[in-house]
């Protein structure tokens, strides 16, 4: 069904509006691609673009370090050794000894395998030089999230793209080593000597120490020789999109957050960079996942009203997490029910999604609005859905010419698809004169086509979902098991599904914890945080429910209070929570790593 039926709708609504409607994404709402990704993969890419301006095209790790194949951890130590990038690894033990180093600490495999002879397909950020090596081979397959990530901290007020290098602010894109907060902390002994936008032109101090993580990083980069070139070309863009989410308040949150972090712990050597990077992931997990479940409560208000809500008043889809992590079987329970919750609400967000795009390109190419009074779509759209939603709620003075045009698309493609003998585009379609709002009729009707004719079409927000869950991962916020979805009479012969749970892993618990225990403003000054005002923050800022229920789930009083006990006794474990007696108040969230400010202050003092 899949090309003939795309081909029906090209023939109705033409080539341009279906390549533009004909996807899973809408950018005005999220300026990402809602399918999997790795969020291990979005730091290095991150540096990349902040350093460049733009995004990456093919660098040469692969032709480096490959043998007779992909690169694989053993192609790589043979390499090293006979470039003598490192010395005293020529031995047998020694080469597996290297190997095993790279794979823990340096580099990642397929499937997160142990083999040696595995295709590499990951670098962490151990430092600034891991943005020369281009893993993931394609940018593409981060699906625009580092971009959006770089457009939120470089704040850049207009203009559709990123302008690089301009000498604006602290997380300036297109800038030299020395010139970027965030490329200065995770460039140690590093600098740019020549001209900015050399490839070559960033050098390592070699009189400098570093970590050997750090410094076999630094090695694999300079066998390469340069940092990867410049994305060019109409199927491989380069300017960096400058959008923001819909969801401003979960995007707005996402820069404090990330920006406090940062400013806080990532030089200085407040924290080792194992546990800042680890943490630093799960600040992009949280982040990400804000930003999508955000989307929900705004895109159904729209859908219903074409009005989006006031930045302050959207809600956050609530999450239960079960602060057991998975050990309690009620709690883990709970949680999968929240988990399905929000499934079933991302499933309902693709045709509303459609419907954007349709009156998107209803004002583009058929309506007679003075293109000088339309209100910009980035780098916020919301001044444009509110447009677009006047069309969909009839109060603008075009909304009937709109549902005119819907109805006539409507009646075409019914008689396409009967004449192509298309029956299941038939049926979607419905019968003539049952559409209430022709326009929800076929943007309903549009995206069960494109579910039906893609793999897994259904699946890709809750793919993307997944990934920005990191779903299994030590430093996640999700986990899922195999269950039986529907059971039939003979034992053994349910379907089979996967339920999800949101937990609380340690690394997630000690970024929220150091990212709250300093205040937004500025200085980052430490703030006196107590255990209940700690709650209330995941409650109202990300929509995590942990001693409370969620107002679209009823959770016994037991449950709450045993999972908030769970809470708190892995707080006192992990050394964040101090209290003298039992009173709440007095329970209070301190850190584990001193921030480098006040690490500086008391070095001044001494």
């Amino acid at each position: 069904m899949a090309n003939e039926t795309r081909q029906v709708v090209e023939s109705v609504l033409g080539s341009q509006m279906t390549s533009q409607i004909w996807t899973s994404t809408y950018p005005p709402v999220f300026p990402f691609v809602p399918q999997d990704f790795s969020v291990g993969a979005v730091l290095p890419m991150m540096l990349y673009l902040f350093r460049w301006g733009n995004r990456r095209g093919k660098g040469k790790f692969a032709a480096t370090y490959s043998g007779d194949g992909a690169p694989t951890i053993s192609s790589t130590v043979d390499r090293l050794i006979s470039d003598g990038a490192v010395e005293g690894f020529d031995t047998a033990s020694g080469r597996a000894i290297l190997g095993d180093f790279l794979l823990t600490s340096i580099l990642e495999n397929r499937r997160h395998s142990e083999s040696h002879n595995e295709q590499i397909q990951r670098c962490f950020a151990n430092h600034y030089y891991a943005s020369w090596i281009d893993l993931p081979v394609s940018a593409a397959h981060l699906r625009g999230v580092p971009e959006m990530v770089t457009a939120l901290l470089s704040n850049q007020a207009e203009g559709k793209t990123i302008d690089p290098f301009t000498d604006r602010g602290r997380y300036r894109v297109g800038a030299r080593i020395e010139d970027n907060d965030l490329l200065r902390a995770l460039a140690p002994a590093t600098s740019t000597t020549g001209m900015k936008s050399d490839l070559r032109s960033d050098e390592l101090d070699e009189s400098v120490p570093l970590p050997l993580d750090q410094l076999l990083t630094v090695r694999l980069a300079q066998g390469c020789g340069e940092a990867p070139a410049k994305a060019v070309g109409r199927n491989n863009p380069g300017p960096i999109p400058n959008q923001r989410p819909i969801a401003v308040r979960a995007g707005s949150n996402f820069r404090d957050d990330l920006l406090v972090f940062l400013d806080c712990y990532a030089g200085g050597g407040s924290m080792p960079r194992s546990a800042f990077l680890q943490m630093l992931e799960s600040a992009i997990a949280i982040g990400l996942t804000s930003i999508l479940t955000g989307s929900v409560d705004i895109m159904n208000r729209w859908a219903t009203s074409g009005v989006l809500p006031e930045a302050d008043k959207a809600m956050q889809f609530p999450l239960f997490f079960d602060c057991s992590s998975g050990s309690d079987p009620a709690l883990r329970a709970t949680s999968e029910e929240s988990g399905f919750l929000l499934r079933q609400a991302l499933n309902r967000l693709p045709a509303i999604l459609m419907h954007a795009r349709l009156l998107d390109q209803y004002v583009h190419s058929e309506s007679e609005i003075d293109r000088s009074k339309r209100p910009p779509s980035s780098p916020d759209a919301t001044a444009w859905l509110n447009l677009t939603g006047s069309l969909l709620n009839g109060s603008h003075e075009e909304a009937r010419d709109a549902r005119r045009h819907f109805s006539r698309c409507l009646r075409k493609l019914r008689d396409a698809a009967e004449e192509a003998d298309d029956s299941e585009l038939r049926l979607l379609l419905g019968d003539e004169g049952s559409d209430g709002d022709p326009g929800r009729a076929l943007a309903e009707a549009l995206s069960a086509a494109f579910t039906a004719s893609s793999n897994n079409g259904k699946e890709y927000l809750n793919q993307f979902l997944s990934s920005a869950l990191m779903i299994d991962e030590v430093n996640g916020l999700g986990k899922r098991r195999k269950v039986t979805i529907h059971q039939t009479r003979r034992k053994g012969q349910g379907r089979a599904g996967d339920a999800l749970s949101f937990v609380m892993t340690n690394p997630v618990i000690e970024y929220l914890v150091h990212r709250h225990i300093r205040k937004t403003g500025k200085g980052r000054k430490e703030r006196p945080l107590s255990y209940p005002d700690f709650l209330t923050i995941l409650r109202e800022r990300y929509g995590f429910f942990i001693d409370r229920a969620p107002p679209n789930l009823a959770v016994p009083s037991e449950l709450l209070q045993r999972n908030r006990r769970m809470f708190e006794r892995r707080l006192r474990d992990l050394g964040l929570l101090a209290g003298v007696n039992d009173a709440e108040r007095m329970k209070k969230i301190k850190w584990r790593y001193q921030a480098q400010q006040d690490a500086q202050a008391e070095g001044q003092t001494a």
